[in-house]
């Protein structure tokens, strides 16, 4: 039985793809390309890629059927297909961020991945604990590289104490072996205070720092807790003075990897910065953003853009507005400056500040904002005309966390619903 999460069952065909062209429809499954059989996307994008093609297919009454075509040159697979469902974590860790929801979410936010693939493909952290032989193996001989690796600890004692599983004390052998391989990792550490951060930070960076140009980024982020740890393990929530202490070290050992190798090596999140009371550093010293989905460097292009003018708030129509900027309360400080600075003269633009009370006010980041706390705020700050969301607090621009909908909080408060800011006429 074909299940609604396999990977190559298609879910959508473009008209104008070759996939069509083949008489591929919605629903079908592709088994196999050139008689290789497909597994998961790195399988696909190979197979897809060649100029002559041999699908085989499997219609949904069940029949078997092979079709041939040669695709020219620009001319797409165009087939979109039904998510997969990633391996699963076999870790414990103790901050883990699965275990910290609300009763009740739906199933796709209790499931902990940890999928080689989904890091080499869209750059999701993995812990190279729940890997096999053949999978280690795999990356080796295909050279999946990129890989994001979720470190945490180099010390062995350490990791096994945060991620409670004996296997995580051989990191520093698994990231050797695969940058013998010429695999390039990006590395990030979830700093939890009392565990590992202070001497144990210092040694990670170090150990890490050693391994580059292999090991190519080290991000420092501190960990989130939210007010859902009902029998989990008391952890501290992150400080100012923690936040002060860890950009200390991440500074230091910038100007010292900068000197010793040419690059920086080692990034602080956003939220490190915000939590300080520190101005987020200049763009070029985040050397190109390479964490930019984890949080490193957001910020700060945010305030480049702003100042440059490529993000704006502008009035539509011609008609005066008043527009709500939603935002989370790290960000809050550097948007309200922003606005000071160059406050937009067509609209009466509102910044609106949403107090997470969904995973509880340690929770700061706009990134984890959800739709029914973002709706209390503008319904108690408007009326708006507008109202412009921040990018991150959407999945495929339309799912909040708690499961409403961008067009839910549309109709919900009578206004339209826009994704980030606006762009300036060209």
């Amino acid at each position: 039985m074909i299940g609604l999460s396999d990977p190559f069952t298609v879910a959508g065909i473009d008209p104008n793809g070759l996939a069509f062209r083949l008489g591929i429809r919605r629903g079908e499954r592709i088994l196999a390309i050139n008689d290789v059989l497909l597994h998961d996307e790195i399988d696909f994008a190979a197979q897809s890629s060649e100029e002559s093609l041999r699908v085989r297919v499997l219609a949904k009454d069940g029949a078997v059927r092979e079709v041939e075509g040669t695709r020219e040159y620009g001319v797409p697979f165009g087939a979109e297909f039904e998510a997969r469902q990633p391996k699963r974590c076999h870790n414990n860790c103790v901050f883990c961020f699965v275990y910290q929801h609300p009763k009740g979410v739906r199933r796709e936010l209790l499931i902990k991945d940890d999928d080689y693939v989904f890091s080499f493909v869209h750059g999701n952290f993995i812990t190279l604990t729940n890997l096999s032989e053949t999978e280690f193996q795999r990356i080796i001989d295909e050279r999946l590289s990129p890989l994001y690796v979720s470190v945490h600890a180099t010390d062995p004692d350490v990791r096994v104490r945060m991620m409670k599983n004996p296997k995580s004390g051989r990191i520093l052998e698994q990231l050797d072996r695969l940058r013998a391989a010429g695999i390039e990792i990006h590395t990030q550490l979830v700093i939890c205070p009392g565990l590992n951060d202070g001497p144990i930070l210092t040694k990670s960076i170090v150990e890490l720092g050693e391994r580059h140009p292999g090991v190519a980024t080290i991000a420092v982020v501190p960990v989130g807790l939210t007010k859902h740890r009902e029998r989990l393990p008391q952890l501290r929530v992150f400080s100012r003075e923690d936040a002060v202490s860890a950009l200390r070290e991440v500074h230091r050992f910038q100007k010292e990897f900068a000197r010793r190798v040419g690059t920086r090596i080692v990034f602080a999140a956003d939220e490190m910065y915000t939590l300080a009371g520190d101005e987020t550093p200049p763009a070029s010293a985040y050397e190109g953003f390479p964490q930019l989905e984890n949080g490193i460097g957001m910020l700060r292009q945010t305030i480049d853009r702003w100042r440059s003018g490529k993000d704006t708030v502008r009035a539509r129509n011609g008609k005066k507005e008043r527009v709500a900027i939603v935002t989370g309360t790290s960000a809050a400080p550097t948007l309200s400056r922003l606005l000071s600075e160059r406050r937009p003269s067509s609209v009466d633009a509102v910044l609106c500040v949403v107090r997470n009370e969904y995973f509880g006010d340690t929770v700061t980041v706009s990134g984890l904002l959800v739709g029914a706390d973002i709706q209390r705020v503008l319904e108690n700050d408007g009326p708006f005309d507008r109202v412009l969301l921040p990018p991150n607090c959407l999945k495929e621009e339309e799912l909040f966390l708690d499961d409403r909908t961008r067009s839910d909080l549309g109709k919900a408060l009578g206004v339209p619903i826009q994704i980030g800011f606006d762009s300036p006429p060209a």
